[in-house]
């Protein structure tokens, strides 16, 4: 099983306009893997969630599925507002490993729930191994009901 051990931001921008066009960035993940993970070559699937965080960070609910795992949050104080993902397949060959990957988001876009002042930016990191759990909800399936 691997362990992440940091997740940092890379090349933020100071000063993000309002409508501005994507901003490009880097998320630096460094991560360990157990000896058996190097032993086999085990390949994983990093995910990246970017948030702008409002007050204290919403609690995440990770579905894992591979490719598709999705992160639900539970709120805690104000609803953290989703920026945007990426997802990056990795194989275990040595003991730490650091990822970078590229990211590109619309950051000066407004919502209902947007400073007007700054932006927190998080990044919350989740990683599925090849062999492991996988999770998946229906397709909504409705029945009428009579009397």
């Amino acid at each position: 099983m691997a362990k992440i051990l940091s997740v940092s931001l890379l090349s933020i921008p100071e000063v993000i306009v309002v409508n501005d066009n994507h901003n490009d960035f880097t998320v630096v993940t460094e991560i360990e893997f157990h000896d058996l993970d190097i032993q086999f070559n085990m390949e994983y699937c990093l995910h990246l969630f970017v948030y702008d965080i409002h007050g204290d960070a919403d609690a995440p609910l990770i579905i894992p599925n591979w490719d598709e795992s999705k992160v639900f949050p539970i709120i805690i104080d104000r609803k953290d507002e989703y920026l945007g993902f990426q997802v990056k397949n990795i194989i275990a060959l040595k003991k730490t490993q650091t990822i970078k990957t590229p990211m590109r988001l619309q950051l000066g876009k407004l919502g209902e729930t947007t400073s007007h002042f700054s932006k927190k930016l998080e990044v919350f990191a989740s990683m599925a191994p090849a062999i492991g759990r996988a999770s998946k909800w229906s397709n909504p399936f409705e029945s009428r009901i009579e009397f």
